[in-house]
């Protein structure tokens, strides 16, 4: 009785033992299975982020950056960064001027009509001259307007002599500002020199100034001024500074719109001596001044 006992503990711590013995070999394979698991995943990890670096290396050697429009832009608007978005576009299929920055598109003008999403390049824009210090606004209510004309259209200033001579007064003027036929533009110190002389030449040789439309303002070229300044009316200017203003009350009254209506009626010849008596209803005695400061000047 006593030996059976003894052999049947022993087989229990066989059992025991064995039993530890493979619980010590699948841990001891475990171990290694994760061991291996953790490499293998480890290593694939590293080839795939590997694959992912070349990947990005070939799609940024065949790719560029560039900006396009959010919305629609007009002729003439200033971009400002807000309008602008980021694209990447295939190397091959951009153009040579295309613009990589924002800040060299900020601030530029279009000049052209731009769709949305339309890449902007060099071509398509242009920076404004910036402002001199002799820059003024200017409001012209003796400017003969065409039917259409509207706020931020560009025109040449001109005039006109009874004889058929034709010169351009001011070039490439925006117009800032448009209410009942007075228009607002910028000019400098020249240019007001310019416009005083045609003023007075056009009330002394019943000239008219008028205004002329551009077609694609932002893709034409600025017209040069062709008008001589008169000498002989700049120095009577100088004599008489009121004269100016004189003069242009006279052409003021002379390009109203029922004046013009009243003059449809009347021949050519009838028509220039009918806005003469006109004027001078308007301001007799200043008419007659500037009338002998001209003819003493001679």
């Amino acid at each position: 009785m006593l030996k059976m006992r003894q052999r049947t503990k022993l087989m229990i711590y066989s059992g025991l033992i064995g039993a530890g013995v493979i619980g010590v070999l699948f841990a001891g394979y475990a171990v290694y299975s994760v061991n291996h698991l953790n490499k293998t995943r480890s290593a694939l990890i590293q080839q795939y982020e590997t694959e992912i670096i070349q990947l990005k290396d070939e799609r940024i050697s065949t790719t560029v950056a560039g900006w396009t429009t959010k919305t629609k832009i007009t002729a003439g608007h200033k971009i400002r960064e807000g309008d602008l978005t980021s694209v990447e576009m295939p190397k091959d299929s951009v153009p040579q001027d295309w613009i990589t920055s924002k800040k060299d598109i900020a601030g530029k003008v279009a000049k052209v009509s731009l769709g949305a999403n339309t890449l902007l390049t060099q071509t398509l824009l242009f920076e404004e001259e910036a402002a001199t210090d002799d820059l003024r606004y200017r409001d012209m209510g003796f400017v003969d307007l065409p039917g259409t004309l509207a706020i931020n259209d560009v025109v040449d200033i001109r005039i006109q002599f009874p004889t058929g001579q034709d010169y351009i007064l001011l070039s490439k003027k925006k117009i800032q500002r448009l209410s009942s036929g007075v228009m607002t533009i910028t000019i400098n110190e020249g240019e007001i020199l310019s416009l005083s002389s045609a003023i007075v030449d056009a009330y002394l040789h019943k000239a008219s100034i008028y205004a002329l439309l551009y077609v694609e303002p932002y893709l034409q070229s600025k017209a040069i001024p062709t008008y001589p300044v008169n000498q002989a009316v700049l120095d009577l200017i100088k004599r008489d500074p009121n004269i100016v203003n004189m003069a242009e009350q006279a052409l003021q009254l002379s390009s109203r719109p029922d004046l013009e209506s009243g003059l449809s009626v009347l021949s050519p010849d009838k028509v220039v001596n009918y806005a003469a008596q006109q004027a001078n209803e308007v301001n007799k005695a200043d008419s007659m001044e500037i009338e002998e400061s001209f003819v003493m000047f001679k």
